[in-house]
């Protein structure tokens, strides 16, 4: 049984989560507040809150109530109903809150934000990384871009330029994906001169997820853009390490784009530890790979509320072990595995590993890993 909690006064905005819990098999319970004092005040449940809502349009509340309310839901999905049509209102919440709700309240939305909020007590993240989590106050809001295109790419006919024409609104994503595209870290062997053409030889997916990697952006004046930017370059980098891992292991141009994107994501969890005052442990610095590292941990989480599919994220969760299976997720798991080892933690790899390894697909591309 998973728990919802709104406090709200928005009779539509009710209607539809009342609604969404009716149809849901019985599977959520679902508690409502008039006012901020009334939910503070009421017992506590033994079960955690797993989604919030907070209506910030029809209940009034000080910023040290909202900083209350959701420090009693410290790993529920934080949703707030406010004015999403200005970026300042959505700032002013970013401390506080995952997720935006604007007045008009689009159903598959809501039902996009259960389904999310019910896939984080799930995920296999380390109770030290759930406790960082529930520590931090800056989370990036999700572009609007990225939601525009989330929207167009829907429809699995989508034209190529209608894809093209949602990422034309914003002339710096576009600069910037184009010298990406021509960039070595890409690999193609002729320059891309249009648009158009990068996005379809970039592919749907990885055009979704560079989009992402270069809008996100955050309230957090602490991180400044040099430092931005040295992530970004750090995360291509290993992204682009690791799709040369898969090319010559020669897997399918799948498993490529979902080395590069998984590689790429976990650049979106060390960003927010650096806004939120945590240091980012280099992967070669890493003492063991016996675990999930905290930068992949808090970067699945948050893609998780994001709504971005298991199946690009399963993999990011595997990346520190040898997984002795021949699936999508497996290969892609594995390669990611690969190219972040270093010499020295390939001689510590158990030799029951090593064999595994030496009949793989990756056999005939060993020498690419960490200098081995």
């Amino acid at each position: 049984m998973y728990q919802v909690v709104a406090v709200s006064l928005n009779p539509a905005l009710l209607s539809f989560i009342r609604k969404y819990c009716e149809d849901a098999a019985q599977q959520w319970q679902l508690r409502v507040f008039p006012t901020i004092g009334s939910y503070v005040t009421a017992p506590r449940q033994s079960d955690a809150i797993d989604l919030l809502f907070l209506d910030a349009q029809t209940v009034t509340s000080s910023l040290e109530q909202k900083r209350l309310v959701c420090f009693m839901a410290p790993l529920a999905l934080r949703v707030v109903v406010t004015d999403t049509e200005h970026e300042d209102v959505v700032l002013d919440h970013l401390d506080h809150f995952h997720s935006f709700i604007g007045r008009s309240i689009d159903y598959d939305h809501l039902c996009q934000l259960f389904d999310s909020a019910a896939r984080l007590p799930k995920l296999p993240l380390p109770a030290l990384s759930r406790r960082l989590l529930s520590s931090f106050l800056h989370y990036p809001v999700f572009p609007s871009i990225c939601a525009e295109l989330r929207q167009v790419l829907k429809d699995p006919a989508v034209d190529i330029g209608k894809v093209a024409a949602v990422l034309e609104r914003d002339p710096v994503i576009v600069s910037r994906l184009m010298q990406l595209v021509n960039s070595p870290y890409m690999g193609f062997a002729s320059e891309t001169l249009s648009l158009e053409t990068a996005v379809s030889r970039l592919g749907l997916q990885l055009v979704q997820t560079l989009a992402l990697m270069l809008s996100l952006k955050s309230n957090n004046q602490g991180l400044h853009a040099r430092e931005h930017q040295q992530l970004l370059d750090q995360s291509m980098q290993a992204a682009a390490k690791a799709r040369q891992l898969a090319r010559d292991s020669q897997l399918g141009r799948t498993v490529q784009d979902h080395v590069f994107m998984a590689a790429l994501f976990r650049g979106v969890g060390q960003l927010l530890l650096l806004q939120n005052g945590w240091p980012v442990v280099p992967t070669e610095q890493e003492p063991t790979r016996l675990e999930i590292a905290p930068d992949v941990a808090v970067a699945v989480y948050l893609l998780t509320l994001w709504g971005f599919p298991q199946t690009l994220l399963a993999p990011m969760l595997d990346q520190h072990q040898w997984l002795d299976d021949h699936s999508l997720e497996a290969l892609t798991s594995n390669c990611l595995f690969l190219a972040g080892l270093t010499g020295e933690q390939w001689g510590l790899l158990p030799e029951e590993h090593k064999q595994a390894i030496a009949h793989s697909p990756f056999a005939s591309a060993m020498l690419l890993v960490g200098e081995v």
